[in-house]
């Protein structure tokens, strides 16, 4: 079989670049756009790892090393143990899928070095086959991953402001997807109660004063005084320069009522 260079590159680009999606959002990761081509360039010119003549031990650590390059190009130096172990089981994942289709579609195929290359005429059926692999994985881990939030609703929210970091308890709504107009950022809601633990009134922080619009059941139009904090813990999840709005009743033994942005950290994030 005679090997094309731009098809290789094409295939491995393709690949990568889903499986770099992929990790992104396992991960609870949101690279910017030209990291995410650029590592997926990367993965492209990978693919010619395919003609290099080494031996089984050195083929696994090139290629460990590969991943690991092409993960800190696409999220950075943050989390990279983290990011790269999931981008390489993913890879691993991918590897599977494709030797399924081959055996399947009786494709002719040549692979080495971890490296498959697939005639040209047959590289858009990897493209759609890795969509719905993309697909597939995704739906499972997200339903895996909305059991652990349904356990993981309720604790200690702490939120800074001005330098000064005040709990309150609070517990997550999936309905509750109020976020300030401007800025798009999360907004949670606060009671009297919490309110009452808070040295201060909405009006006295002039800089982070705002008023958020709402909706609700029974209530066509209504606005809320809201604060913007320095961060929000909840968690494992941190959120920065997201708002509090001040309710006018109580949430029972709750003090807060937080934004549904809670639950959406990564796929592999406990709520």
């Amino acid at each position: 079989m005679v090997i094309y260079g731009e098809y290789l590159f094409i295939e491995n680009f393709t690949a990568g670049f889903l499986i770099l999606l992929l990790t992104a959002r396992m991960a609870g990761r949101n690279p910017g756009h030209l990291r995410i081509l650029a590592a997926s360039v990367l993965a492209g010119i990978s693919g010619f790892e395919i003609f290099l003549p080494a031996a089984a031990a050195a083929s696994g650590i090139l290629r460990l090393a590969t991943g690991i390059v092409i993960c800190l190009t696409a999220f950075g130096m943050k989390q990279v143990i983290k990011t790269a172990v999931i981008f390489i089981i993913n890879t691993f994942l991918a590897g599977g899928a494709v030797i399924a289709l081959l055996i399947w579609k009786h494709e002719p195929a040549i692979t080495h070095q971890g490296i498959f290359y697939m005639d040209a005429v047959t590289y858009l059926r990897l493209i759609c086959a890795g969509i719905i692999a993309f697909g597939i994985v995704y739906f499972f881990v997200k339903m895996i991953r909305c059991r652990v939030c349904d356990i993981n609703l309720k604790g200690d929210v702490n939120l800074t402001i001005g330098g000064s970091t005040y709990v309150l308890r609070a517990f997550v709504d999936s309905g509750n997807g109020l976020r300030e107009p401007v800025t798009g950022k999360p907004v949670i809601l606060v009671d009297e109660t919490g309110a009452s633990k808070l040295p201060f009134k909405a009006s006295d922080m002039k800089e982070r004063y705002r008023i958020v619009p709402y909706r609700a059941v029974g209530i066509s139009a209504g606005s809320l005084e809201a604060v913007r904090t320095d961060e929000i813990i909840f968690g494992e999840h941190k959120i920065r320069g997201a708002y509090i709005a001040f309710y006018q009743g109580r949430f029972g033994e709750y003090e807060a009522l937080m934004n549904r942005d809670f639950l959406e950290g990564g796929l592999l994030q406990n709520g």
